[in-house]
């Protein structure tokens, strides 16, 4: 009979352990990040609108009736001119009653009843009385202050020098005119009003769309302190493709040379 050695039980524990997912490289997620930021930035910078394409054509020159803009600016004086006062004058008239002559000094003074003073401007001489009358002479006076007072009316003077010299001023005295400024034109008012009607003339020039193909002939003329300008103007007109624009024109001659710029359309590829 064949027997069996016992062993002893050996006991096994187990355990269950579950495995981390394994994650991503961090070099790989750098990288993503980077090439999306290049992405974006090409995305921004790269021009919505499609390519454009620039050209140069000739174009006959269709000349328009020429046209005429005129424009009349008053001139506004500036200038100031001022006249002096000026002093009046006139005759003084010496009757002499004594048949004795005698003979007055310039600068002698005689005085209105208004207060206005005359001085005599030389001296005169006064032959005697005789007979025949009193004897007489007249001598040039003028006003001592300035302005239209001075113009004192006749008779105005009527003094007595002595016992027998009489002076009167027979007629009225004249000249007297008090300061006054006018105002005048002066060259710079001219060319302020020059201008002011070359900028209504621009003004009036920039409304039209047509190409200028000259300069225009300005004539201008002055009258009673108006300036008078006028420009004489020639245009001419040209068609392109309305998908065309325009960005510089040149005339020479009858032909314009017109550089255009133009979204370049997309091209059509076949395939076979």
């Amino acid at each position: 009979m064949q027997t069996v050695d016992e062993e002893e039980i050996e006991t096994i524990h187990l355990y269950v352990v579950r495995e981390e997912v394994a994650r991503p490289s961090i070099l790989r997620v750098f990288l993503a990040l980077v090439t999306l930021s290049i992405l974006l930035v090409l995305c921004t910078l790269s021009p919505s609108a499609q390519p454009e394409e620039r050209l140069a054509i000739r174009i006959p020159a269709v000349f328009l009736p020429a046209k005429s803009f005129t424009s009349s600016v008053p001139i506004i004086p500036t200038g100031i001119i001022t006249y002096p006062a000026t002093k009046a004058h006139g005759t003084l008239t010496v009757t002499n009653g004594s048949v004795v002559s005698q003979e007055l000094p310039q600068g002698l003074i005689f005085t209105t009843s208004g207060g206005i003073e005359v001085v005599t401007l030389s001296s005169v001489f006064v032959p005697a009385g005789s007979a025949e009358g009193y004897g007489f002479a007249t001598v040039e006076g003028r006003g001592v202050g300035s302005g239209t007072a001075g113009n004192i009316p006749s008779l105005s003077i009527n003094a007595v020098l002595g016992t027998s010299l009489y002076i009167r001023n027979l007629q009225a005295f004249t000249g007297g005119k008090d300061s006054y400024s006018v105002k005048v034109v002066t060259a710079q008012d001219r060319q302020t009003a020059m201008d002011t009607a070359r900028t209504l003339l621009t003004t009036q020039e920039a409304k039209l769309h047509e190409f200028l193909a000259y300069p225009c002939k300005e004539s201008s003329q002055v009258t009673n302190r108006v300036v008078e300008l006028s420009w004489a103007c020639q245009y001419v007109t040209y068609a392109v493709p309305s998908y065309m624009k325009v960005t510089h024109i040149k005339l020479i001659g009858k032909t314009l040379f017109v550089d255009v710029v133009f979204a370049a359309r997309p091209r059509i590829i076949e395939f076979k």
